[in-house]
């Protein structure tokens, strides 16, 4: 507490107050209620990543931006093409939605999102809004909420890069934008590769992202998105058993028609139709126990219809969705499922109640009906604006739908299943001060329902419970073209047992500071992750994971008007660390490029 209680204090001495004007106000968010809002108006826990800190990072990864939110921990098992797992206010790494400008990511088969897989290029901006959300997302959103936005700009513009750096690295990404004021067409494409220590420890991922739209008149836009992703992922051990020939492989590939139409002054009808396909391949054919391959083949159709509008002192959203989720999964023991089907049909209400003085109050309703369940989701929430700042007290019920390997999977598939529910209440407060926003956020969460395997049937059960509480404090100063961001986290996280939950720690934060310099652009980012408990990969047993911090530098240095020269540094002080037991992080790394465009 002494360490944290110093770093606030000592970013409140050394920042000047009044030296330029804030930029929050230029900030939307459009997560946390499903329309637009200025970042410092939203009465709810958000971080914003917008297209200019992405593109100073320099990072591939939009695993790695996520580190730097409050509330929030990311853990990945060895190199980049790793599996990554996303754990939001100490829910599970199923508890949290994924969406791409509103279309769901998040896997039917087991739930929960690999975020080793979604690349920065094509991303023009990333909103994180933690808390329950399911009464206008629906299913997964227990923990928060991740949307992903491709680019949308106006005029032209162009990126080439080159990248090579330490282990084999090698990264090769361009894209161009062109718009104007009705219409937008951007193509992103990036491939990245690189070489671990051990044999068989290789990796690449490559994306490529589409987006155009065309406005016929103001407040209108019919667009079409397109975004694929391939990856393989070697894996070099087992345990203690060593796998020379083992390897993943995942594919996934979204197709979305997004519009919006204004119908009058204060009424908006948008909404997307949508297909998400992917593929999971598994190959091993040294396994002692045959286990040899495994394929999985996913597919979900989409379709979300809102209308918005404004009463008197009432603003006002209704909408409903429809989704049909398909898996097909097999592998050398057999199939596992054959074109196994569920169907989601959804009802969703908000008003926002202006009180004048009183404040503000959201209330949101959302009905989600699938096979032998259905699910009632309420959210609530009061706020009340000063001249510097906003507080707020919130409460809602979130869930997460069976997945159709728990109900179906051979053997162990259970199709009675009822959904995860969690029940949650936080108290916010968001501060001005001069440029610089400070928000604190204490939260408690408890989980029912938790579906686990029961050993006395032998299958899936609702049998499992959880709690979750604790205090989240964010310091972000947005000026232009310089962003300071401070992140902390303190959390308790247990089951009904008492025991805490696996690899969640109780302290974790983080610190980013970037900035446009005259000699060009540069950026440090500080990430520190607590101890925590996991589990033996070979034995089994609870252990304790030790806490690692790291440091990594971005900058760009211009050589002439249309190039520059790129500098990373990854594990600055070259740590010897382990995000998740049995699998060492890379220590230093080195990345050196060329970037070729115009802005």
């Amino acid at each position: 507490m002494k360490a944290w209680s110093c770093l606030v204090l000592g970013v409140f001495l050394c920042l000047p107050l009044a030296a330029q004007q804030p930029t929050f106000t230029e900030t939307v968010v459009v997560t946390a209620s499903g329309e637009e809002e200025n970042l410092e108006s939203v009465a709810a826990a958000v971080t914003v990543f917008d297209e200019e800190e992405i593109s100073r990072s320099l990072e591939t990864s939009l695993a790695s931006l996520l580190r730097r939110s409050s509330g929030v921990t990311l853990l990945r098992s060895g190199l980049d093409g790793g599996v990554t797992s996303l754990f939001s206010r100490g829910t599970n790494s199923t508890h949290t939605l994924v969406l791409f400008e509103g279309i769901r990511l998040n896997d039917p088969y087991f739930g929960g999102y690999d975020w080793s897989l979604p690349l920065t290029a094509g991303v023009g901006k990333l909103e994180l809004v933690r808390g329950p959300y399911s009464a206008l997302y629906g299913a997964d959103a227990l923990g928060g909420v991740v949307q992903l936005f491709a680019p949308q700009r106006t005029g032209t513009s162009w990126q080439l890069l080159g990248e090579t750096g330490s282990g084999g690295w090698s990264r090769y990404q361009g894209g161009v934008s062109v718009g104007s004021q009705s219409w937008d067409l951007s193509v992103q494409a990036v491939e990245r590769q690189g070489t671990g220590e051990l044999v068989n420890d290789d990796f690449w991922g490559k994306a490529l992202t589409f987006s155009a739209g065309f406005r016929p008149r103001d407040g209108a836009r019919v667009g079409v998105l397109v975004r694929a992703s391939r990856s393989r992922t070697e894996i070099p051990f087992s345990g203690a058993q060593a796998t020379p020939h083992r390897f993943t492989a995942a594919e996934e590939t979204l197709v979305g028609l997004p519009w919006r139409f204004r119908l009058g002054p204060s009424l908006q009808l948008e909404g997307h139709l949508a297909r998400v396909e992917g593929n999971l391949t598994f190959r091993d054919p040294d396994d002692p126990w045959g286990y040899t391959a495994a394929d999985t083949d996913k597919e979900s159709w989409q379709g979300r219809l809102s209308l918005r509008g404004q009463l008197g002192s009432h603003r006002w959203q209704l909408g409903g969705e429809w989704r049909q989720d398909e898996v097909t999964a097999g592998s050398s023991f057999g199939p596992a499922l054959t074109d196994r089907k569920q169907t989601v049909r959804s009802l969703f209400l908000q008003d926002r109640w202006s009180l004048g003085r009183g404040g503000e109050v959201t209330a949101g309703l959302r009905w989600d009906r699938a096979g032998a369940w259905e699910e009632l989701s309420p959210r609530v929430t009061w706020s009340l604006p000063w001249a510097s700042g906003r507080v707020w007290v919130a409460a809602g019920k979130g869930f997460r739908a069976p997945s159709l390997g728990e109900l179906y999977y051979p053997y162990s598939g259970n199709p009675s299943l009822q959904p995860e529910r969690s029940e949650s209440v936080e108290l916010g407060v968001t501060q001005m001060l001069g440029n610089l926003m400070l928000q604190l956020v204490p939260f408690a969460n408890r989980i029912t329902n938790l579906v686990d395997f029961d050993y006395t049937t032998w299958r899936f059960a609702n049998i499992a419970k959880s709690r979750q509480k604790g205090v989240e404090l964010s310091l972000e100063r947005r000026l232009q073209h310089r962003l300071l961001r401070l992140s902390g986290t303190y959390l308790e996280a247990e089951d009904q047992d008492g025991l805490r939950l696996l690899r969640r720690p109780q302290w974790s934060g983080s610190f980013t500071l970037g900035e446009n310099f005259a000699w060009g652009q540069g950026e440090v980012s500080l990430v520190y992750v607590g101890r925590r408990p996991d589990l033996d990969p070979v034995s089994f047993a609870r252990v304790q994971q030790g806490g690692f911090f790291t440091a990594n530098l971005a900058a760009q240095l211009p050589l002439t008007e249309l190039s520059a020269l790129t500098v990373r540094v990854e594990n600055l002080a070259d740590r010897s660390y382990q995000e998740v037991r049995g699998y060492p992080a890379p220590g230093r790394r080195v990345f050196v490029g060329l970037a070729l465009g115009r802005q």
